[in-house]
């Protein structure tokens, strides 16, 4: 392990610990650290991936049931799936009952996607064609993508997949007592995204799976900033180079943002000032006669 890398383990852990004093939080306090953790989370997580609601529509289809004229029923729809995922994830962690499982990750596709849908997709030798979304079911089809300079990204075929995903929940297993949940967390969310076993979603699943590791051993969920989009997309890059530590070195900044954000929380600090959010949901609520 570099030694930025331990230095970085070492800062997030004095973090955790500094958290930990002020536990249990005050009741108004924990209410607002979730809310701020639920939204950004079900924001960036959603909007990374295309979708088109912004920050306040997201707010108020979250918080009050409010939805944006004009905006794709698939975008609300998707919105309402990740933040059902989120909360569920959330109550599960309290009761630290669910381990994490196959069924498990295709129980939480299944929540994510919703209904079946059509999507386009490219062959195994670049030519488009569609296939269809099943909620819950590994992909049928490859799901390689076509970069930028018209080369074919490779991921696991359909074939290879039940296998390493198999090999993938070994691997959790063995290692998750054994280092720093950081650690697993992320190399999770790497392994997880390069077999890319689903037709849709991967990229949502990647981070929710991640965070579940993460808040299993109570630390925070790790938000990766959709304004960040491209440093996140480089670090994975640089993992499928071979250098996964500059990946987990990534989650790891993250990770102590969000740890940040609960000390702020913690010692009764302000940790969200949005005045034009609150705005447009005060106009989306006047037009929806709210």
């Amino acid at each position: 392990m570099k030694s930025e890398l331990k230095q970085l383990l070492d800062s997030i852990d004095r973090l955790k610990a500094e958290v930990e004093k002020y536990k249990p939080l005050k009741p108004e306090q924990e209410q607002r650290l979730m809310q701020k953790m639920r939204l950004d989370w079900n924001y960036h997580s959603s909007h990374i991936e295309g979708n088109t609601l912004t920050y306040g529509e997201t707010k108020a289809l979250l918080f009050w049931g409010i939805t944006a004229g004009g905006k794709p029923i698939k975008d609300i729809i998707e919105m309402r799936g990740h933040d059902k995922v989120v909360q569920s994830i959330y109550e599960i962690v309290k009761e630290k009952n669910r381990p994490l499982t196959e069924q498990f990750i295709r129980e939480m596709h299944e929540i994510i996607i919703g209904e079946p849908y059509d999507i386009d997709a490219i062959t195994s030798d670049g030519q488009p064609t569609k296939k269809k979304v099943v909620p819950g079911r590994y992909k049928q089809l490859p799901n390689h993508v076509k970069t930028k300079d018209g080369s074919i990204f490779y991921f696991a075929t359909p074939e290879e997949t039940p296998a390493k995903m198999i090999d993938l929940m070994d691997w959790y297993r063995k290692n998750d007592e054994k280092q720093h949940p950081l650690l697993t967390a992320a190399t999770f969310h790497y392994q997880f995204v390069r077999i890319h076993p689903f037709d849709d979603g991967n990229g949502r699943m990647a981070r929710i799976l991640m965070n579940f590791i993460l808040m299993m051993h109570d630390f925070p969920p790790a938000i990766i900033s959709t304004d960040d989009r491209y440093g996140y997309l480089q670090s994975l890059a640089y993992a499928d180079s071979g250098d996964l530590e500059k990946f987990i070195e990534y989650i790891g900044v993250q990770e102590i943002s969000s740890l940040e954000l609960a000390l702020r929380a913690a010692k009764g600090e302000t940790i969200e000032v949005y005045e034009d959010v609150d705005k447009l949901i005060n106009k989306l609520k006047n037009e929806n006669g709210i």
